[in-house]
């Protein structure tokens, strides 16, 4: 498992990366009040909340299928390279959310978790890309 993922370090980035994604997908597939009240959403934000989890779990759960594998991560160019994209288009947004550059008069509200969150997701994708450049492309 090690030597599919070149090391342990870049491993535990990719585990990291799962279980980050687990754990939206288990708070709003299972829990969605919890993030509706965290939000400050309403009620009727439900359904939306499921909807992006069941979209999250694919992260999730090809995560976890790339781990377990025999041969890891070979080809997964698009996976890693879809964390970026997402981990940028959330930072872009979460940040101009956060300042009130973007939908100023909404009752939502947002914290700098979620700014380094997004963060965290851009660097970890990135260093998984270019460490295990030899296996994804």
């Amino acid at each position: 498992m090690i030597e599919n993922f070149n090391s342990v370090f870049l491993l535990i980035m990719h585990c990291l990366l799962v279980l980050l994604s687990g754990i939206y997908t288990i708070r709003s597939l299972f829990f969605p009040m919890t993030m509706v009240k965290e939000f400050n959403l309403g009620n009727n934000s439900i359904y939306i909340v499921r909807i992006l989890g069941a979209f999250v779990s694919t992260f999730f759960l090809v995560g976890l299928y790339l781990i377990f594998r025999d041969v890891g991560p070979d080809g997964a160019w698009t996976y890693y390279s879809m964390f970026f994209v997402v981990g940028v288009v959330m930072l872009i947004y979460d940040a101009g959310f956060y300042f009130k550059l973007f939908d100023k008069n909404l009752d939502s509200k947002n914290s700098l978790i979620d700014i380094f969150i997004s963060v965290f997701t851009i660097v970890a994708s990135v260093i998984l890309i270019s460490g295990l450049a030899d296996k994804i492309y």
